[in-house]
């Protein structure tokens, strides 16, 4: 009985542990299995978007992707237009969609918010929004959906306590790169053309930092402050003074309106009652010590009185008997040379020019940078409170980039300041001195100074020649070296195979851009051998300082043509990884054949294949070869600018009409201006011959001005003269957006004629509100369409679904007319697919309250297209072709109905 009893009991047991392992197992799929969520989105660049490749970015999608990680999810993204996310969520498509919130501007010009990241929202039209934070965005789910809003809220602190500085990385890998705009009220330009001067000292006697050369400020600061000069329009006048306490009696006295290098320090600036702007500069410092003298465990330092940074760093890391003070840098420098101190700390970008200078030769640095302190200016406590707002917006608005590029080039103007000096070692043992002893000396400091000099002009030829981020040499040393080498491949030459090729990769900004510079030229470089490598034809090369191009002399290869050659590296270099990413790249690539005789033309040669790269990017073309046509092309543009001031000047560009009809009544209702050039010296020249070049050199700017009054005086006597008027749309560059004065100049031209609203129309193509340099829709877009309009101009988007963010400028822009490039329509006639996108174009426009028109009409069939879509206004050769303006005044007359315009 007991036996059966514990059969029973182990068989229970045995049962109670595979269901209880069955139970773990199970509860541990659960555990690891993650729910999927389907997130909704417009796309937005910096905010949430999808490249081509499938990849995904910005600030909410990296923000999205660690939060899953704390709600147990596998996220989904579904792009569409803001109503689609909402009745998606309403109908239980997607679980939740992501919006920009109200500061997403305000991140995109450089300007962060803090708060709370899990801040949950009042519900709002049927929905719950969690805010993950300013700038990143806001997350709306269902009203229903508590469960899941509950876990987001947990999911986000949870994070946010973990790291709550996720968010604020995110926002300078993002944004904080971009250069604010100088934005002055009018009280402040008001002060500033008040004061027309600013008097101010600065540190004197440390080039290149800041120096005087007589009474010339000059130096890395001098160049920060013409640059202010620049972009305030005003002048600082920087006296020259001798110490820095004078410099200070003189702030504290009035004397001055501010120092323009003051140490960092809020404290320090109560001490000397003067208030300081934002800091503009850092600069880092360096021990200095003897070459042949161990230092102590305890150094004696060398201190320069009043000098800002010895109470801030060296006075609190040494102790003071430990301390020697002198009146200047030169004179501790001078301390630590003649032992009287075993070490010093100076300014890393002057300590060269205190060694050369001076002759500290036996002065030496490890090259550590000790410790740093930021630069400001400080500003006397008499002058008007608005000089230090006005100073941080400027520095605000200053460009880091040009700011390491003035160091850079007054640290080698400095270096080509140098004067070689004799370095002499005297024996203190002043006894007897016999001649040999004298002669052995003077032989060694001979030789010494030799060595010094050899070193030193191989430094100042690696400086000058190579480019030190990459250790390739530059275009100097190219011209420079191309003579030799032409030499040394004489018989190439002599056969006709030499040639030179200059490349550069599309988009190469762009690229600059969104990799970090180390990464970039590592990338680059590794390309550059991989090429070499795979091709020895290639003979020598050099890269220009700014890292754009590639220039390399080349030997034809067998059974190749220049051409086939070029293209051939263009292939092996197709590929570039970045980051670890392989990316594909395009190149623009100039040709110039080397003369098989003749004298050597070292700089027209290079100068020529780089004309030829150019004509090749101006062309939007892989490959070009420097050739006669080139050379005659070259010099006809070189022909128009010298002509094109003087062709404005007196008139020479005509203005031509160009019709938009009604498809319906087949009835005039507005109008397209068209520039010809009807030039004396080159005849009658149509736009494409040379609106390419003035967009390139500016003028365009000039000429669109001259146009729009053109046509406002056109528009002008038709109603002094009672005739019929329909509106005329006149073309604006996109360069005019970048014009500091725009608004202001369409404004006078507004006021000049006083046209009742809607019969000037401007032609604005999407890509004029594009910064190519990030990809981003210009940040006063919309401000500026606004304004335009309160004057009284309408706005046209021209060649609509031609570029990459036709979407995203009506989402953004209220324009009032959109015209539609005629590609679209060629290809609705052939492709049925084509069709249906052009169909649904001419309704979203009309849903937006726009007037839908096509461009390129040239057949009947074309215009039953368009009617059957619905749209009934086109513009193309088959109603009428551009006509001057004489006659177009004819042809309206008998093609309109009076006081028809366009609504």
């Amino acid at each position: 009985m007991c036996y059966a009893k514990r059969t029973v009991c182990c068989f229970l047991f045995c049962v109670l542990l595979l269901l209880t392992a069955f139970g773990a197992k199970a509860s541990f799929a659960c555990a690891a299995e993650r729910m999927s969520l389907r997130v909704g989105y417009t796309s937005m660049e910096n905010f949430l978007a999808r490249d081509g490749e499938g990849h995904y970015s910005g600030i909410a999608y990296e923000y999205l992707e660690g939060l899953a990680s704390y709600i147990g999810a596998e996220l989904e993204y579904l792009p569409g237009f803001q109503q689609q996310n909402e009745e998606r969520l309403q109908n239980g498509t997607i679980d939740m969609f992501i919006e920009p919130d109200h500061s997403f501007e305000w991140l995109m010009q450089g300007k962060p918010f803090y708060t709370d990241p899990a801040v949950l929202l009042q519900n709002t039209a049927g929905f719950q929004r969690v805010m993950l934070g300013e700038g990143v965005g806001v997350l709306c789910l269902n009203e229903n959906a508590g469960a899941l809003t509950d876990r987001m809220r947990s999911g986000l602190t949870e994070m946010t306590k973990i790291n709550p500085f996720y968010r604020l990385s995110l926002e300078k890998k993002y944004y904080q790169n971009q250069t604010l705009p100088l934005m002055l009220t009018e009280e402040e330009r008001a002060y500033l053309q008040q004061k027309k001067v600013l008097y101010a000292m600065a540190s004197p006697g440390q080039p290149p930092y800041t120096w005087f050369d007589g009474n010339i400020h000059r130096g890395v600061v001098a160049d920060i402050m013409r640059q202010i000069e620049k972009d305030l329009d005003i002048r600082i006048q920087v006296l020259p003074e001798t110490d820095q306490g004078s410099m200070m009696e003189h702030l504290a006295a009035g004397d001055i309106d501010l120092v323009t290098d003051f140490f960092t320090d809020y404290n320090w600036a109560r001490a000397h009652n003067v208030d300081i702007t934002f800091p503009y500069l850092s600069l880092s410092y360096v021990p200095v010590a003897r070459r042949d003298r161990t230092l102590p465990d305890h150094p004696t330092v060398a201190c320069p009185r009043s000098h800002y940074y010895v109470r801030d760093y060296i006075e609190k890391h040494y102790l003071p008997g430990q301390l020697r003070y002198y009146n200047t840098i030169e004179d501790c420098l001078d301390a630590v040379e003649r032992g009287k101190a075993d070490l010093t700390m100076v300014k890393s970008i002057t300590l060269q020019d205190y060694i050369y200078q001076n002759g500290f030769y036996n002065l030496y640095t490890s090259g550590n940078v000790l410790f740093s302190h930021q630069v400001s200016m400080a500003v006397s406590h008499q002058a008007d409170p608005l000089l230090v707002r006005i100073l941080n917006k400027e520095i605000a608005h200053l460009d880091q980039q040009k700011i390491k590029s003035i160091i850079s080039r007054e640290v080698y103007q400095s270096q080509n300041r140098e004067t070689l000096r004799s370095l002499i070692y005297r024996n203190p043992v002043g006894t007897v001195i016999f001649l040999s002893v004298i002669f052995a000396t003077v032989l060694l400091v001979l030789l010494f100074w030799m060595r010094m000099r050899r070193r030193h002009n191989q430094e100042l030829y690696r400086q000058a020649h190579v480019i030190e981020d990459i250790g390739m040499y530059n275009l100097r040393w190219f011209r420079r070296e191309l003579p030799r080498a032409l030499a040394q491949y004489q018989e190439d030459r002599e056969a006709g195979r030499l040639f030179l090729m200059v490349l550069s990769a599309q988009h190469i900004s762009f690229l600059k851009e969104i990799y970090h510079a180390g990464s970039f030229r590592e990338s680059i470089m590794n390309l550059i051998r991989k090429v070499r490598a795979e091709n020895d034809w290639l003979l020598i090369d050099a890269m220009t300082s700014d890292l754009f191009s590639l220039i390399v002399l080349c030997r034809r290869p067998d059974g190749m043509s220049m051409k086939q050659a070029a293209a051939k590296v263009a292939h092996d270099a197709r590929i570039c990884v970045f980051n670890g990413t392989p990316t594909s790249v395009r190149y623009h690539i100039g040709l110039c054949a080397i003369p098989p005789k003749g004298d050597i033309h070292t700089d027209t040669w290079v100068d020529n294949a780089f004309s030829a790269h150019n004509e090749t990017m101006a062309n939007r073309q892989p490959v070009g070869v420097y050739d006669y046509a080139m050379q005659n092309s070259i010099l006809r543009q070189k022909q128009m600018e010298s002509l094109m001031e003087k062709a404005l000047a007196k008139g020479e560009f005509k203005v031509y009409l160009q019709a938009k009809y009604n498809i319906d009544a087949q009835s005039v209702c507005a109008a397209e201006s068209l520039v010809r050039w009807a030039s004396p010296e080159l005849g009658f020249l149509m736009p494409g011959q040379f609106i390419g070049l003035f967009e390139h050199n500016g003028f365009i700017v000039q000429l669109d001005y001259y146009m729009l009054e053109q046509v406002c005086q056109y528009q002008k006597n038709r109603l002094e003269h009672g005739q019929i008027t329909v509106p005329i749309s006149v073309n604006q560059s996109g360069m005019h957006i970048k014009e500091e004065n725009y608004l202001e100049r369409m404004q006078a031209i507004a006021d000049k004629y006083h046209l009742p609203s809607g019969l000037i129309d401007l032609e604005l193509t999407e890509t004029a509100f594009i910064d190519f340099s990030t990809q981003d829709a210009r940040r006063d877009a919309s401000r500026i369409v606004t304004s335009l309009k309160k004057m009284g101009y309408r706005l046209s988007m021209d060649d609509f679904c031609t570029g990459y963010s036709s979407i995203a400028m009506l989402q953004n822009l209220p324009m009032d007319v959109m015209k539609i490039d005629r590609s679209m329509l060629l290809a609705a006639e052939t492709s049925p697919r084509a069709l249906t996108i052009l169909r649904h174009v001419v309704e979203l426009g009309h849903s937006l309250d726009m007037r839908v028109l096509v461009e390129g009409i040239e057949t009947r069939p074309q215009e039953l297209l368009l009617l059957g879509i619905d749209c009934h206004y086109g513009q193309g050769f088959l109603f009428a072709k551009p006509m001057p303006a004489d006659e177009f005044s004819e042809f309206l007359e008998h093609h309109t109905t009076e006081g028809h315009i366009l609504p």
